[in-house]
């Protein structure tokens, strides 16, 4: 009788076996996910080096593939608008608020502009919501020069302003100030609006793109603009990381399924 009570039933066996066969299958399956995203996050870096080390490109059309082409080199012979110039607002530099020069650029002969970021000004202390001077004569001045710079499908670090959505043309933050447009992030639909000229579906950054290494933290000053590297985003380790909690959730699960239903079925029995 003893042993009876002890002993629960095969329906209540097969029921703790369920749950548990489910709870493995749900963490491993996630574990597989994030190795899976690891592993095509691992293949894109991979590509995004590959491509900032190859040979410059010269491209004609508004339009490329990003897939392929974004973290090229780029150099083209043109001129800069200076009616088609932004500030993106919410950058620092060391500590510092600052502002992010966004520029078009019109490649020689061609009939749209290229969104170039130029590098990064620094606001005035003293009267933080002035915007800052353009330095010298970098306006554009409609001068023939060789833009050399880095695609990239998007201006990195775009900001979000009051919950704002990157890219969001109709809910962009914007105003003006020193005779500046000031916007809170970047948005190819609104500048091709200010503009009046097609803009290209990619942009270009004058700051360095780099993989890794001490430069990464390195802020210089080129023609008056700060400029501080712009990291490939890895992340791999991140999803490396995930992963492994994962499996180590589902071995911890089978071995205390294993160790309850002993305990439970197997050890009541016996006693």
């Amino acid at each position: 009788m003893v042993n009876a009570i002890k002993s629960p039933g095969k329906v209540k066996l097969a029921f703790t076996l369920l749950i548990g066969a489910g709870l493995v299958w749900m963490t491993f399956s996630l574990g597989q996910w994030q190795t899976g995203r690891g592993q095509e996050k691992q293949a894109l870096f991979d590509a995004q080096a590959s491509a900032l080390a190859a040979a410059p490109i010269s491209p004609g059309t508004a339009q490329l593939d990003l897939d392929n082409l974004s973290y090229r080199k780029i150099e083209l012979k043109g001129r800069y608008q200076a009616k088609a110039l932004i500030y993106i607002d919410n950058r620092q530099v060391n500590g510092r608020p600052a502002v992010q020069v966004v520029q078009g650029f019109q490649p020689e002969g061609a009939q749209f502009l290229i969104p170039v970021d130029r590098g990064l000004l620094l606001r005035d202390p003293a009267d933080p919501r002035r915007a800052p001077d353009m330095p010298g004569s970098q306006d554009g001045a409609d001068q023939l020069i060789e833009l050399r710079g880095t695609i990239l499908p998007r201006f990195a670090q775009s900001a979000e302003l009051r919950g704002i959505q990157l890219g969001d043309a109709e809910n962009i933050y914007q105003e003006e100030s020193n005779g500046f447009q000031v916007w809170s992030n970047f948005s190819v639909n609104e500048f091709e609006r200010q503009v009046g000229q097609a803009v290209s579906n990619f942009v270009v950054t004058l700051q360095p793109v780099e993989q890794t290494g001490e430069t990464l933290n390195e802020t210089r000053k080129v023609d008056g603009f700060y400029h501080v590297a712009v990291p490939l985003q890895e992340q791999v380790a991140k999803h490396k990381g995930y992963a492994f909690q994962w499996y180590s959730m589902s071995a911890v699960l089978v071995l205390l399924t294993l160790f309850f239903v002993y305990r439970e079925f197997y050890k009541g029995k016996k006693t």
